[in-house]
């Protein structure tokens, strides 16, 4: 009987979210050729591809006979970070919280169809706790989820994770698996750790803009859904914008995060967002899966050399990360907001609901295009806050983990992310059906750097800094930089070539 109703309930849920926006795979700036050239790829897939028919995992039947699956979770001891913790693995019981009651609802009805159970584990050093299982040959982990940009490289070239590509019963192909992510993230045809509807976590990390609509009509400025919808929101636009609205609110002759009003705030990492944003990246691959660095061409410098000027403007620019050993920065950024103290900030998509409370109307943007003639517009997935599903060697049974993955993520694609989207995101912290028309824009363009997630000769982490400083110059440092790349990446080659799958 408890069997049928986790099942029944789990139908019902579903059932009444089959129309929801489901995230669509992620796409790729652009593309190498075989001739060298670079190339951009259909826009792809939109957020209703995949909901008039629903689809159903080509597992096996199987009874588990009450085994445990553990996740091993990561969490950081900081305020800051709290965030960035999973809230999409595991649940007690239902609490009205449409995520937590997703959750609640998929493992029910999963466990009761293959008679196992979920378990989380959280750690402070999930990597660490990774490692030390698979040395051990110890495998109480049977899934992992770990971070981008460091755990992904770091466990990946020591040879502590299954490749993802070889997992029994995974179908790679079905749509609740991120086709971006198999796409970009791959290397030499190995892919170590995949993003899927199984979490929420990559949908708060993808970055997006919100502006404060109060300071807009104060202000007379145009209105950038319609900017957006006509193709004219650009780095150029968003720079027009802010200047203007800055003011030094307290006369006291100097602009100050918890004082005054600003154009802009922005993060350390928003200088990337903005260069992807632009269609350029770090690093590419070419027709082999190889990496290749595409930094250095006039294009993308360009784009660095104006982020410089825009985002080393303190008088109209707030850098949050100039405030982190003082202020609690994001905390602040929220209250600039609500306070009518920013016309624009640029986000990860966890801050909107951080402003359910914000009494002035808001919008959502996508991050700008460069030129008003770029193809469309493209959005980072920000490898620093998000994780992704991995399988750690010390795992005795891959048949039994395929089928358990493959069977929790397609369920989570017709609960987790209908939950996420149409009753947490657009129900209840969007206030404007302009936001909704920017949502689906946002999650149908989220695109990953490799460059970025193996910071190959610290490039990607040597840039996220220079906007702050106008003395850098980007085609010198790269030259610089370069010749590190090409080692970094051809280590990495080498090492996935050893590794045995």
């Amino acid at each position: 009987m408890k069997k049928f109703k986790f099942i029944l309930l789990a139908f019902l849920f579903a059932f009444v979210l089959v129309p929801a926006v489901a995230l669509v795979s992620c796409n790729t700036a652009e593309e190498i050729s075989g001739d060298g050239e670079t190339t951009v790829p259909d826009v792809g897939e939109s957020p209703e591809d995949h909901i008039a028919v629903r689809l159903y995992p080509d597992v096996p039947d199987s009874d588990f006979n009450g085994y445990v699956f553990t996740f091993i979770t990561r969490t950081i001891d900081n305020p800051d970070w709290i965030d960035w913790d999973h809230r999409d693995i595991f649940a007690e019981e239902q609490t009205g919280d449409p995520i937590n009651d997703a959750v609640y609802i998929r493992n029910r009805t999963v466990e009761a169809k293959y008679n196992f159970a979920v378990k989380e584990i959280v750690r402070n050093n999930a990597v660490g706790d990774v490692r030390k299982a698979v040395k051990a040959g110890d495998n109480t982990y049977d899934a992992a989820l770990i971070h981008l940009n460091t755990e992904l490289p770091a466990l990946s070239q020591d040879g502590y994770l299954y490749n993802i590509m070889t997992m029994p019963y995974l179908d790679l192909t079905k749509p609740w698996w991120n086709q971006g992510c198999i796409r970009d993230l791959s290397i030499g045809g190995k892919l170590y750790a995949i993003q899927s509807d199984l979490t929420v976590l990559d949908n708060d990390a993808t970055s997006a803009m919100i502006f404060n609509k109060k300071i807009l009509q104060e202000f007379a400025l145009e209105d950038p859904y319609e900017l957006v919808k006509n193709g004219k929101w650009t780095l150029g636009k968003l720079s027009e914008m802010i200047k203007g609205v800055s003011q030094d609110l307290n006369g006291d002759g100097k602009m100050y995060i918890q004082d005054d009003r600003f154009g802009l705030i922005t993060q350390e990492d928003s200088s990337l967002s903005f260069l992807y944003g632009a269609g350029e990246r770090t690093v590419s691959k070419d027709k082999d899966d190889y990496p290749i660095p595409v930094f250095n061409n006039g294009r993308a410098i360009s784009v660095m050399e104006f982020l410089t000027d825009l985002i080393s403007d303190s008088d109209n620019v707030v850098r949050l990360h100039q405030y982190m050993n003082t202020l609690p920065i994001y905390e602040e950024q929220a209250k600039m907001m609500e306070e009518d103290r920013a016309l624009f900030s640029w986000i990860r998509m966890r801050v909107v609901e951080k402003l359910r409370s914000m009494q002035t109307d808001f919008g959502i943007l996508p991050i700008p295009k460069w030129e008003e003639t770029q193809e469309r517009y493209w959005t980072q997935m920000n490898s620093h806050t998000s994780d992704a599903v991995a399988i750690p060697k010390s795992n005795d049974n891959p048949d039994r983990t395929g089928i358990i993955l493959e069977a929790l993520t397609a369920e989570s694609k017709y609960t987790l992310q209908p939950a996420y989207y149409d009753l947490n995101l657009y129900g209840k912290f969007t206030r404007d059906e302009e936001s909704r028309d920017m949502l689906d824009i946002i999650f149908n363009t989220t695109m990953y750097d490799i460059g970025e997630v193996f910071n190959f000769g610290n490039f990607a982490d040597t840039i996220i800094h220079y906007p702050s400083n106008k003395t850098y110059t980007y085609a010198s440092t790269y030259e610089k930089l370069e010749k590190k790349i090409y080692i970094d990446i051809d280590k990495v080659m080498a090492k996935y070539a050893d590794i045995d799958d």
